[in-house]
C-alpha cells in the first residue's frame, strides 16, 4: 500500500513539474547540460556524463515523439537502472524535461537535437 501512495505522490511531483514554463524558449540555454548534470548528481544519480545525457535526450525523445507520461518514462528508468530510486528517476525526468527538452509542449526537433 505505501509503494502505491509513494509512486502517486511522485506520479504528482512529475505532473506539476512538465508543465510548460511560461515563455518557454525552442532552442536550449547555453548552460542548459551543466544544468541537467548538475540536477541529476543533485538527485543522487551517479553515472559518466555521455550517458546520462545519453539517457536525458532518449527522455526527451519519449516525452516529445512517443508522448509517454512522466510517470512511465520515470518506471522505465528504474527497469533500465535498477540502482535508481523511484524518486531519484522522477527528478532525472523533470532535470531532462527543464534543462534538455528543447521545446516544452511542441514538437521535438530529432535532427536538430540528436547525439547520435
Amino acid at each position: 500500500m505505501l509503494g502505491k501512495i509513494f509512486v502517486g505522490a511522485v506520479g504528482a511531483v512529475i505532473s506539476l513539474g512538465l508543465a510548460a514554463p511560461a515563455g518557454a524558449s525552442p532552442v536550449p540555454q547555453p548552460q542548459a547540460v551543466p544544468d541537467f548534470l548538475a540536477a541529476a548528481r543533485a538527485a543522487g544519480i551517479t553515472g559518466t556524463d555521455p550517458a546520462m545525457l545519453e539517457d536525458g535526450y532518449q527522455v526527451c525523445r519519449r516525452l516529445w515523439v512517443r508522448q509517454m507520461p512522466g510517470t512511465q518514462i520515470a518506471a522505465g528508468l528504474v527497469q533500465d537502472h535498477p540502482q535508481l530510486t523511484t524518486d531519484q528517476a522522477a527528478q532525472f525526468v523533470l532535470a531532462a524535461y527543464h534543462d534538455l527538452c528543447p521545446v516544452p509542449g511542441g514538437a521535438y526537433d530529432y535532427w536538430a537535437y540528436s547525439t547520435g
